[in-house]
């Protein structure tokens, strides 16, 4: 698969097997996710990996939880705050396997760095055939420092790109783009 294809076939997945994702696989993606562009060469990343849906469910209750105190001001519609509410809904979805990709340096490019190497990972994992989702919903619980205590994440890391693997039972369809505004001067 060459680059354009997997650019242009990645989804993001919602809906996995039950098959677990081994350790070897996760290591090569992030592998690849390493070769992203890094702003000075500061190479501002770490890679937080957990295994287990019965684990990233019970991490799923517990983000829930926080973002539902949020929602509230963050006017978020009576349909969103249902869909935290419902207790059959898992923001990891049943995937094995969550990469929280965490900035560890304060510099303003860090970030930013960060989401390029989750790109390449998404990336890379498409065209060896394992699914992703950036899971954004769980970085409010993820950056609150009683969480990084809980899982073991330093203090002084920035959770920035939480992205659940695994392997897809659909995958699914574009949702098509609109066309890109762009200016000439």
């Amino acid at each position: 698969m060459d680059v354009h294809q997997a650019i242009g076939e990645r989804r993001a997945v919602r809906f996995y097997t039950d098959e677990a994702l081994d350790r070897a696989t996760v290591e090569r993606l992030i592998q690849f996710a390493v070769q992203a562009p890094s702003a000075r060469d500061l190479e501002p990343w770490a890679f937080v990996v957990f295994e287990g849906r019965e684990r990233l469910r019970g991490f799923s209750e517990e983000a829930k939880r926080v973002v539902l105190r949020g929602s509230e001001q963050s006017g978020w519609s009576p349909k969103v705050r249902a869909m935290f509410s419902d207790p059959a809904f898992n923001i990891f979805y049943g995937a094995p396997v969550l990469v929280v990709i965490c900035a560890t340096s304060t510099e303003s490019q860090a970030a930013e760095d960060c989401c390029l190497a989750a790109q390449n990972l998404m990336l890379a994992a498409h065209a060896e055939g394992v699914a992703t989702c950036p899971i954004g919903f769980a970085r409010p619980w993820l950056n609150l420092p009683a969480t990084k205590v809980a899982l073991g994440i330093p203090q002084d890391w920035n959770p920035v790109f939480p992205v659940i693997l695994g392997r897809t039972r659909e995958h699914p369809a574009s949702p098509g783009r609109r066309a890109p505004t762009l200016m000439w001067r």
